[in-house]
């Protein structure tokens, strides 16, 4: 399950990032876009925490000798 939920969070955080670059880009009058922004940064760090903590757990089960 960890192993495709890594990948899956971050596309998930890169296209709320990406859309809320643009949100905030094409509607000059409010701030609409720039917690989108926020919360695709957040998600991006939380993939790569999970894909982190999924790599250090593999390589716990499985040490190279």
């Amino acid at each position: 399950m960890s192993r495709w939920l890594a990948p899956l969070v971050g596309v998930v955080g890169l296209l709320t990032l990406v859309g809320g670059v643009v949100w905030a880009e094409l509607d000059m009058r409010t701030m609409g876009g720039v917690p989108l922004v926020g919360v695709g940064g957040v998600l991006l760090v939380a993939a790569a925490v999970v894909a982190a903590c999924v790599e250090a757990a593999d390589r716990r089960r499985h040490p190279q000798h």
